[in-house]
């Protein structure tokens, strides 16, 4: 049996001991292809903005493999959803579970201080999303999960050992799904496999949350909740809006109570304080002189067509982005 370790961080380093445990390479940051004597498939990794990363497996192994990830002080939780069509054996705490599409677990979330491993079944497609969160951002669910002892599996010495949600609702199988039918190699891959990211995530927290009290009195936590979702986004201005689902867990509460007090509080909602911000930022980024193209500006800001960038920009400010744009070089020239 072919033994792979390693551990997980939010930045791409943890890839470089897999790939030459492999003996492949490392593409990009991104992407490590199994090689023909284990497998068919890849495993893909990118950070999806500050906190967050999502690492996507989808292989087919032909070779037994067993791969362990080593418990780290990296104060990670890991959200791991399996859509094998089978049932593949996951270790964790030295206790074997089963996991897989077809099993009721297939929906864990591993703390990154607890070693586990999975071994995927022979000459089946393993197709697995996981995402990598750093547990600042999940302080309020953090605190309800411990309130909650029915949600724990236990170890026989009694500790907690993971926290166990339930199966992976049908939107989000939907979403992940959705993934399989996208090339690794699509220059759009990074950018759709985030935007599912964050879409899987914001159905778990809308799920999660979905019994907490609708009581619209706010609190001192409360509005402490709502500014710090407001500043996540603006120091994530570079990358996708998160989804009102994401930053309503972020605040522990559910979607319609975030989204009534953070319009009270900010007279705009979530999704429209982010665009303007975004396209302040782009015009800034448009007068710079730092970029050669206007599609160049369109990538920072993690937009990908740019007429719909362009209908934004002019939307938010009531100016053309092609008028605002100074090329690169160009107020040399005009020197």
């Amino acid at each position: 049996m072919r033994k792979i370790t390693h551990h997980y961080t939010l930045t791409p380093e943890w890839q470089l001991k897999v790939v030459e445990q492999l003996n492949t390479k490392l593409i990009d940051n991104k992407l490590i292809n199994v090689p023909n004597d284990i497998g068919k498939g890849f495993f893909y990794f990118s950070p999806i903005m500050e906190g967050i990363s999502v690492v996507y497996a989808d292989l087919t192994v032909t070779t037994p493999l067993k791969i362990t990830r080593l418990k780290s002080d990296n104060e990670l939780f890991i959200f791991h959803f399996d859509l094998s069509k089978h049932t593949n054996m996951v270790k964790i705490n030295h206790l074997d579970y089963e996991i897989g599409s077809f099993n009721q677990l297939d929906l864990i979330i591993l703390d990154n201080n607890i070693e586990s491993s999975i071994t995927p079944v022979l000459n089946e497609r393993t197709i697995a999303l996981r995402l990598l969160i750093d547990k600042k951002l999940l302080q309020d669910f953090i605190r309800k999960i411990n309130e909650k002892e029915n949600y724990f599996s236990k170890s026989k010495t009694n500790k907690k050992a993971f926290y166990h949600y339930g199966s992976v609702d049908s939107n989000s199988i939907l979403l992940i799904q959705s993934i399989t039918s996208k090339s690794v190699n699509d220059l759009s891959f990074d950018s759709f496999i985030k935007g599912i990211s964050l879409k899987v995530l914001g159905n778990f927290f809308n799920k999660f949350y979905s019994t907490v009290d609708e009581d619209t009195q706010v609190t001192d936590l409360e509005n402490k909740s709502l500014e710090k979702t407001k500043e996540y986004l603006l120091n994530n201005l570079y990358g996708p809006f998160p989804s009102l689902t994401f930053l309503a867990g972020m605040a522990g509460m559910s979607d319609s109570k975030y989204k009534s007090l953070f319009k009270k509080r900010f007279s705009n909602t979530p999704k429209n304080l982010f665009i303007t911000e975004k396209m302040n930022l782009a015009q800034k980024l448009l007068k710079s002189g730092e970029y050669s193209t206007l599609t160049a500006v369109m990538y920072e800001l993690n937009y990908t067509k740019l007429n719909y960038f362009c209908s934004k920009y002019f939307e938010q400010l009531k100016t053309k982005a092609t008028d605002d744009f100074v090329k690169k070089n160009q107020k040399d020239q005009k020197k």
